[in-house]
């Protein structure tokens, strides 16, 4: 499965295009890069899915999963 993230960045910050990772921790280190160069709106599409998630939600979701299997 894998997750796209993109963002939107900050006034006087400079766009970065969105990456495509194999797997939804990839993904949450790929956010929170993002979000230590001021990045902001950070959304995570599950290509699977299609589900849109921010970096809390998805979290949420790897922890329900977790507790499914």
């Amino acid at each position: 499965m894998a997750f796209i993230v993109n963002s939107s960045p900050g006034a006087g910050l400079r766009f970065e295009p969105s990456a495509t990772l194999p797997d939804a921790k990839a993904a949450l280190g790929w956010a929170a890069g993002l979000e230590r160069r001021g990045m902001r709106l950070i959304r995570i599409r599950d290509t699977v899915t299609g589900n849109i998630f921010d970096e809390r939600q998805l979290r949420d979701e790897i922890k329900r999963l977790q507790a499914i299997g």
